[in-house]
């Protein structure tokens, strides 16, 4: 079976849905090819894969003109949602989230053209349908109309790079695109309020959309690599992910995963897979998010359990589960 992927996810650094498309591929049995407007620097765990570049300085403009021409025979795979409105082959769609919908001014304009504009013609030309969680599922048929036969659960998973090994160190950790979608606001306020001596606090990943003021006595480390990043995850005292919006919500499913003792909100997926092995807290709570944190700072039996508990739950969701139900659709999709 021939599978084309839109790689436009997998140009620079791998966050989100660069991690969904990356770690799907690379689970697959027959070599796909990736193709994209611009060179893919890192191919690692993607080495048996083909691909393809057709420069252009506009990935939707590549998308809809150069992409029909590449993808001619078997199935196109769209990790981003959307499809060249020229299309003539069978494809399958995935769907993350449609934040660029419903919160537009949180994302650059070129992210809210390339999606809200195509995704309605997409959702009714493709064969079949992938969602991140039933949440992700459910607004599809509610907003689009999109049958709910055509749509497969297909969850983000965890590599098991990601296992728990180390003692915690005094620091909290926050992954996750720095931008006020991730309630980063939320946190700093919390911080700020909280009482001398405290642990370091440490941000990590790329600069997103918007501004968000960052404390002089934080750390920010940017983009990591994955050995650095379970590092950080595995000797937190405690990650903490306010994130107002979320489709899925992978950085607390690999924080659990490397024993991390988790405080999340309970938005995308993170109450199913995080309930009962982190706490939660509501979007935007602030008294809740504080009290969560100072009753973790300072119960070592608390996080030791939350540690343990994690875990568990994160070996329950893997990306080869993932695959196969990918794989699953892509037969289908060609039948």
């Amino acid at each position: 079976m021939h599978i084309t992927i839109d790689g436009r996810a997998l140009v620079g650094n791998r966050t989100g849905i660069g991690v969904h498309t990356a770690e799907i591929a690379r689970r697959l049995s027959d070599a796909p090819l990736i193709a994209s407007h611009a060179a893919i620097d890192d191919r690692s765990g993607l080495e048996h894969c083909e691909f393809r570049v057709d420069p252009m300085p506009f990935g939707v403009a590549w998308q809809q003109l150069v992409l029909p021409r590449i993808a001619t025979n078997g199935v196109l795979w769209a990790p981003h949602g959307t499809l060249p409105l020229a299309l003539r082959i069978p494809s399958v769609v995935t769907l993350h989230d449609f934040s660029s919908l419903t919160m537009p001014f949180r994302h650059r304009a070129k992210t809210v053209l390339s999606f809200n504009v195509f995704i309605g013609r997409s959702l009714q030309m493709a064969t079949r349908i992938a969602a991140v969680s039933r949440n992700v599922a459910e607004e599809a048929e509610r907003w689009f109309g999109v049958s709910r036969a055509r749509i497969e659960i297909v969850p983000n998973g965890v590599d098991e790079f990601f296992t728990p090994d180390g003692d915690e160190d005094d620091y909290v950790l926050f992954v996750g695109t720095i931008e006020p979608r991730k309630g980063l606001d939320d946190l700093l306020a919390v911080w700020d309020s909280l009482p001398n001596p405290r642990p370091r606090l440490v941000l990590s990943g790329d600069a997103g959309w918007g501004d968000v003021k960052l404390p002089r006595d934080a750390e920010v480390t940017g983009y990591v690599d994955r050995a650095r990043l379970r590092e950080l995850y595995r000797h937190a005292r405690a990650f903490v992910y306010p994130s107002r919006y979320e489709g899925f919500g992978i950085p607390p499913l690999e924080a659990m995963a490397c024993g991390a003792p988790v405080i999340a909100t309970r938005t995308g997926v993170i109450p199913e897979y995080a309930d009962g092995a982190a706490m939660l807290v509501d979007p935007g709570d602030r008294v809740a998010l504080r009290d969560a944190l100072t009753r973790m700072l300072s119960d070592k039996s608390l996080r030791s359990e939350l540690r343990m508990r994690g875990a568990e739950r994160a070996r329950t969701y893997t990306w080869h589960r993932s695959a196969a139900l990918m794989t699953q659709l892509f037969a289908e999709a060609v039948r």
